[in-house]
């Protein structure tokens, strides 16, 4: 029987949720123009104050995740 990957202390090298793997594609969100990026932000906080988040697609069952940026 094969093992699962392990959790880590850091959440983004985690394995997959869905399939168990480690093999990631990373990337960002993108709006309608090349320089919309997609961020999070507390409720009641202004513009500016948000996090720029970024995606990790799982290699083998195409899962995606969103992260903040350098987090």
């Amino acid at each position: 029987m094969e093992e699962k990957p392990k959790r880590t202390g850091d959440v983004r090298e985690n394995p997959c949720p869905i399939c168990g793997t480690t093999s990631y594609i990373w990337g960002v969100t993108v709006g309608d123009g090349p320089g919309q990026r997609l961020y999070t932000r507390p409720d009641g906080a202004g513009w500016g104050d948000g996090k720029e988040m970024v995606t990790r697609e799982c290699d083998t069952c195409g899962n995606v995740q969103l992260f903040t940026k350098g987090q």
